[in-house]
């Protein structure tokens, strides 16, 4: 498409007369040929330049509604003006459609080095892992493709500590991610869990599940070693919850927690968890399935400096 028929286009753009078939060209054409898109810049730019001198001389001239040939005058002359800030925001509505197609895209895909998310495994061991890609933790146990809670023990790095949440823990190698990772932008780690409360509805006390990750650099079969007091180590982290009273209309909660990932994270420490919020209590009928760690890389967008 040359220049005559693309302004041709761009024309009857702002005057909002294209048809489907006409947009769809116009769009490609600015998608495609920087100098289109440039050349519609500096279009509507002039239509604003000359929309403001246009509103200065009708009023500076003394255009007002007293007399029928004035108002025939001023009639005349902002009609034109009110096409062109139409086609104005229009043509800016536009260029944002076009921006938006020719600028890089948000990615999302799904992580399988976080092993046996949906428990079909029956694998679970006791403590804080000292290895990758098992679960392992406070007592709890799996049935039925399901991680059921059973009761919180103290940490081994801290036996002083009191034990107020069932907690089961995975660590997920993030080294070879690395080449995944945006290198114009954010990437983002997100844990997804799902969480269910089996008890009668309105069963006390309540119980607060939580979805947690953590991101570190360095050895991960040495991170048992002082656990929790590492956590203020972390790179990252993020954390998600949910306080639940038994079964009701809602029935399976999911949890999200997201983090942005540094570029030197190593690995992650996938943390899920039940608490009751009176103590002493069972934790009967409480279980967590489908967890799920994404990957979402998000393209920086360009900041555009607007001073009025």
């Amino acid at each position: 498409m040359n220049d005559t028929d693309f302004l041709h286009l761009l024309m009857r753009h702002q005057d909002g007369t294209l048809t489907p078939d006409e947009l769809a060209a116009f769009e490609t054409a600015m998608r495609d040929d920087p100098a289109k898109r440039q050349l519609f810049a500096e279009t509507q730019l002039r239509s604003m330049a000359l929309h403001d001198r246009f509103r200065q001389e009708a009023f500076q001239s003394g255009c007002g509604f007293s007399r029928t040939s004035e108002r025939k005058r001023f009639t005349w002359i902002t009609r034109p003006i009110t096409a062109m800030a139409a086609g104005l925001v229009i043509g800016l509505f536009s260029a944002s459609i076009v921006w938006a197609i020719s600028s890089p895209k948000a990615t999302t895909e799904r992580l399988f080095s976080l092993l046996n998310g949906s428990f079909d495994e029956n694998r679970l061991e006791r403590g804080f892992p000292h290895q990758l890609g098992f679960w392992s933790g406070d007592e709890a146990a799996i049935r039925d493709d399901q991680l059921c809670f059973i009761a919180p023990s103290s940490d081994s790095g801290d036996p002083t500590g009191r034990a107020i949440s069932c907690d089961v823990f995975q660590l997920v190698d993030l080294r070879p991610l690395r080449h995944a990772l945006s290198p114009e932008g954010d990437s983002v780690l997100e844990l997804s869990a799902d969480f269910r409360d089996g008890r009668a509805a309105n069963t006390k006390p309540s119980v607060s599940f939580f979805g947690q990750l953590y991101l570190f650099s360095g050895d991960p079969a040495s991170l048992h070693q002082k656990w929790p007091q590492s956590i203020p180590e972390a790179l990252a982290s993020g954390s998600a919850q949910v306080t639940t009273l038994g079964s009701d209309a809602k029935g399976v909660r999911t949890l999200n927690a997201k983090c942005l990932i540094p570029a030197q994270a190593d690995f992650a420490v996938i943390q899920i968890s039940a608490r009751p919020n009176l103590r002493p209590a069972k934790l009967d009928q409480l279980s967590a399935d489908n967890v799920k760690l994404t990957l979402k890389n998000q393209p920086t967008l360009p900041v555009r400096i607007v001073q009025r």
